[in-house]
């Protein structure tokens, strides 16, 4: 195991599920469709679970963790805003978290290769981050 790559791959995990948490807070004031805020609600609360989790993992292993890059934060909110400026509705919204879910599956799924020597509970992590991310896409997809 190594501990640079336990770093690695729990630091990955935490940026992207404070990506996702950010992305939910930004679209769920943009509809009044009941079951599409609740499918977005429960999806953030399974998000800030992990999110608690990942960082009681980071601390336990010395660890610090990881902001999503300001370039990525603004790059998400502009997308979001101008996609539901073009068009306001559910099924916007249901392909921008998609597009999230998707961007998100790819890069964890990367970086478990990338760091193959990780812990195996970092690697157990990034799957159940991953499980989370499907989960909510398939979740998005009754509003396409």
């Amino acid at each position: 195991m190594s501990k640079e790559d336990t770093e690695g791959i729990l630091q990955e995990c935490d940026a992207g599920v404070k990506t996702a948490i950010n992305c939910i807070d930004e679209v769920i004031g943009k509809t009044d469709n009941r079951e599409l805020i609740d499918a977005l609600k429960k999806s953030r609360t399974e998000h800030v679970e992990l999110g608690n989790e990942i960082s009681s993992m980071l601390d336990e292993n010395g660890f610090e963790g990881k902001d999503p890059s300001m370039i990525s934060k603004l790059m998400s909110k502009g997308k979001i805003n101008t996609e539901l400026l073009m068009e306001p509705t559910d099924s916007t919204i249901a392909e921008l978290m998609i597009d999230g879910c998707n961007m998100g599956v790819k890069k964890l799924s990367e970086y478990v290769n990338q760091f193959p020597s990780s812990g195996s509970d970092a690697i157990k992590t990034a799957q159940r981050v991953i499980k989370t991310e499907q989960e909510l896409m398939d979740a998005m997809r009754v509003f396409l």
